[in-house]
């Protein structure tokens, strides 16, 4: 049953957000949005970022590296053993913060994830989660606000309204740098 409501929810995502991610399966999509709901209630309720790795197998089949703990703004993954393929990353980004922008990925995520040349996914304290395309450093929300669970303290817009999508540049500017 729990694998059915998954799949719905997914779907439903998908359909709001105009489909699953440029080169995301719908199965790593699930696998995603179920490791990121439990997750963003781990992180947000001790205000840490958590972090790690999707690993495709030869099958298939999803799954995640070990969870490595992070600070309140930032987590390095453990390294991965050789011959494993990584699909892409994933991260939350702690509790709700008034003096940081956690709704969208951080400069740092985006670029991270392009020295890597892997996608990523990143879950919010207002419980969205977004997916980045690694190659172009372009992102997009997967599914928005209360998609994953999001923190009880969470201020809607504190830094101003969220876009669906950013390029790297649009971003750089969200932060107050030049593109």
């Amino acid at each position: 049953m729990k694998s059915r409501n998954l799949a719905a929810a997914v779907m439903i995502c998908a359909a709001l957000s105009g489909g699953p991610a440029p080169a995301q399966s719908g199965q790593e999509a699930a696998f995603v949005l179920g490791l990121m709901t439990s997750m963003n209630t781990l992180s947000i309720r001790f205000n840490r970022e958590v972090c790690g790795y999707v690993l495709r197998h030869p099958n298939g089949a999803y799954s995640s590296t070990k969870a490595s703990w992070g600070g309140h703004a930032s987590c390095a993954s453990l390294p991965v053993e050789d011959g494993v393929v990584v699909a892409s990353s994933w991260h939350t980004h702690a509790a709700y913060a008034p003096d940081y922008d956690g709704e969208v990925p951080s400069v740092q995520d985006v670029e991270g994830d392009m020295q890597l040349g892997v996608n990523g996914w990143v879950a919010t304290p207002g419980g969205r989660l977004w997916f980045i395309d690694g190659t172009s450093g372009t992102m997009r929300q997967f599914c928005g606000r209360g998609c994953v669970p999001e923190d009880p303290a969470f201020i809607p817009e504190d830094h101003g309204q969220v876009a669906d999508s950013y390029s790297f540049d649009a971003l750089i500017a969200r932060f107050g740098g030049a593109p």
